[in-house]
């Protein structure tokens, strides 16, 4: 799996851009069909959002989401996207 991290008017820390790639990569092994990820990240006022574009063959699953930091938008987004894929995958299996 690819993962494209942007950062829109701001430079990331190693710490987070390192953050972001631990918690793509937790979501492989629900499915091991995503083939590249991109991640948005960027401030809005006193939030700082993310974004998450997970392609699976055939199926793009996007979420997004706001909070005081980074790493809190990061794991909401990400368990969303999980719960896509999981329910993606139960369609597919039934």
């Amino acid at each position: 799996m690819t993962i494209e991290i942007t950062a829109r008017h701001f430079s990331p820390s190693d710490k987070l851009n390192e953050l972001v790639q631990k918690k793509i990569s937790k979501m492989e092994k629900y499915s091991d069909h995503i083939t590249s990820c991109h991640v948005i990240l960027f401030k809005e006022g006193n939030d700082e959002n993310v974004e998450i574009k997970a392609h699976v063959k055939g199926k793009d699953f996007f979420a997004q989401e706001s909070a005081e930091v980074f790493e809190k938008a990061l794991t909401t987004a990400v368990d969303r996207v999980v719960k896509q894929i999981k329910k993606h995958h139960d369609k597919l299996v039934a």
